[in-house]
């Protein structure tokens, strides 16, 4: 019995691995990123479609200090549609929108 869960455990995971092996391997086309004393900023771009651009700056509330967070960052999903989330992220919380790309609105 537990030989048989094995071969079928060994055969999930050849599968797994061969339908992996069937997509192109993504590269990173344009990266940037700078560190200041007071924050951050990155930007980059996969050949996959994704891409992100991040500021982050030091900011205090009351007598605690944080990182606020703005930025973007777009992909293409499986059902072939472009989405584009913009964000903050600060002591208020995380506050995404989301919107589909239309092609060619670039």
């Amino acid at each position: 019995m537990v030989s048989l869960k094995l071969v079928i455990f060994a055969l999930v995971v050849a599968t797994a691995a061969a339908a992996d092996s069937d997509k192109p391997e993504v590269e990173t086309l344009t990266e940037k990123s700078f560190v200041r004393e007071d924050g951050y900023d990155f930007v980059y771009k996969t050949s996959d479609g994704v891409s992100r651009q991040e500021e982050g700056q030091l900011i205090t509330v009351g007598d605690q200090q944080g990182i606020g967070i703005k930025g973007s960052y777009s992909y293409v999903a499986p059902d072939g549609q472009e989405y584009q989330v913009t964000f903050t992220a600060d002591d208020k919380g995380f506050k995404p929108q989301i919107r589909v790309i239309a092609p060619g609105s670039q």
